[in-house]
C-alpha cells in the first residue's frame, strides 16, 4: 500500500476542511470558551456544596471529577461545535440566496445556554449573607444544590427530621390514595 497517497488524501481533506470552514474558528473558540467557564462554575459549585453541607452528602466523592469533565471534552464539545459547522454549511450552501447569518445565531444560542448555565452554577447554594444579585437571580433560575447530593434540597434544610406534621400530611395522603383506589375497584 502506498502511504505517500493515503497521507496525500488526508492532507488535501484537511486542508479543504480548514480553507472552507475556516470562518467558523472563532465561532468555535468562543464556544469553546463558554462551554469550559460553565465547567469551571460547576467546580466552583461542587466545591460550596462540600463546604456547606460537608456532613449531609451521602457520597463521599466530589460531583466534578475528571471523568465528569472528560464528558464535556468528548461530547458536549464536539456536539456544539458540529452544531456550528452544520449551520455554516446551511448558511453557504443551502440558503444561499438569502443573507441568514445562520452561524452566529446558532453560537448565539449556544453561548447563551451557556451563560445561563453558568448563573445557575454561580448563584446555586450561597449564604443568605451573600450578595443580593444572587438571591435575586435564584427567584428566575433552579437552584443546582440538588444536583450534588442524592437527597432533595428540602430535606437537606428540614435535618430529615420527621415531625407531627409531616406524619399527618403523609397519612392524609395515603388515606387519599386508598379512597381512590377503593373507588378504582368498585367500578370494576
Amino acid at each position: 500500500m502506498n502511504f505517500k497517497l493515503i497521507f496525500c488524501i488526508i492532507g488535501g481533506g484537511l486542508g479543504w476542511f480548514v480553507g472552507e470552514f475556516y470562518p467558523t474558528f472563532p465561532l468555535i473558540v468562543v464556544a469553546i470558551v463558554f462551554i469550559l467557564y460553565d465547567a469551571w462554575t460547576a467546580y466552583q459549585l461542587d466545591k460550596r456544596v462540600h463546604l456547606a453541607y460537608p456532613d449531609k452528602a451521602k457520597r463521599r466523592e466530589a460531583k466534578f471529577t475528571s471523568f465528569a469533565f472528560g464528558k464535556v471534552i468528548r461530547l458536549t464539545i464536539p456536539k456544539r461545535l458540529w452544531l456550528i459547522i452544520l449551520a455554516f454549511i446551511a448558511e453557504h450552501w443551502v440558503f444561499i440566496h438569502l443573507q441568514i447569518p445562520l452561524s452566529y445565531i446558532v453560537t448565539g444560542v449556544l453561548c447563551f445556554e451557556q451563560a445561563w448555565s453558568i448563573l445557575e452554577n454561580e448563584s446555586s447554594c450561597r449564604d443568605e449573607n451573600e450578595s443580593r444579585f444572587w438571591k435575586t437571580l435564584q427567584r428566575i433560575m433552579v437552584d443546582k444544590t440538588e444536583r450534588h447530593f442524592d437527597v432533595t434540597l428540602n430535606e437537606l434544610k428540614d435535618d430529615g427530621s420527621i415531625t407531627e406534621e409531616k406524619v399527618k400530611a403523609a397519612r392524609e395522603i395515603i388515606a387519599k390514595y386508598e379512597r381512590i383506589k377503593e373507588a378504582g375497584n368498585e367500578d370494576t
